[in-house]
């Protein structure tokens, strides 16, 4: 755990030091640019029907999640957000000063509250010293604090060029862990593309509680 601790620190500095360069763009949460983030994003609130739901948003950067939910999918519900990087949550905070950000750290302080969905967008990308490892406890963690589903997207390794900085997961692997240790009801995407004209590089995962 001490050598998870060493990564999330390091993700924290990452992250806050984006923010100071982009400020709260994008870039300050590694994505691309505003139409590729919120494709990928958009696939998560897919998950089913989240126009009233309570929503917790694990790596929540400066919410624009909740920007997404509230403009495509009706969104009139409660939304909490997670974060390591105070910039972020600061921004987030002037933002939506309706909804809740929080920066906690789920391995040492859990999870305090039951919400409907539980979303992750980008969270499980950046190369650390086991990714796997903090992929599933996460994972584990969430979905007990979820009533209805947790939504989660990963790189794939069904790729032809792998960044080494980039944590790529198999999504097999993926789909046989959710299924074994999570819930019987899952659902694995690798069907939609995030730039035009390019082969689908990431994949998102369903994972339902028994409907």
């Amino acid at each position: 755990m001490s050598t998870l601790k060493g990564d999330l620190r390091r993700l924290e500095e990452h992250y806050a030091a984006l923010f100071v360069e982009h400020g709260d763009t994008a870039a300050a949460v590694q994505q691309r640019d505003r139409e590729t983030q919120e494709r990928r994003m958009r696939r998560l609130c897919e998950i089913g029907d989240v126009s009233q739901a309570q929503v917790l948003d694990f790596g929540c950067g400066s919410g624009h999640l909740l920007s997404v939910l509230r403009s495509e999918f009706g969104f009139s519900g409660a939304y909490v957000g997670y974060d390591l990087s105070e910039p972020h949550l600061a921004a987030g905070r002037l933002k939506f000063p309706d909804a809740t950000f929080e920066r906690r750290d789920i391995f040492e302080q859990g999870i305090d509250r039951t919400v409907g969905y539980v979303m992750i967008s980008g969270v499980f990308n950046n190369r650390m010293t086991d990714n796997w490892g903090f992929m599933t406890a996460a994972l584990e963690r969430l979905y007990g604090a979820a009533t209805e589903g947790v939504a989660f997207n990963c790189l794939s390794t069904y790729v032809d060029y792998e960044d080494p900085n980039l944590y790529y997961a198999d999504p097999r692997e993926v789909f046989d862990f959710c299924k074994r240790r999570l819930s019987p009801f899952v659902n694995l995407r690798h069907d939609y593309r995030i730039k035009p004209n390019v082969i689908p590089f990431e994949f998102t995962v369903y994972v339902y509680r028994d409907r």
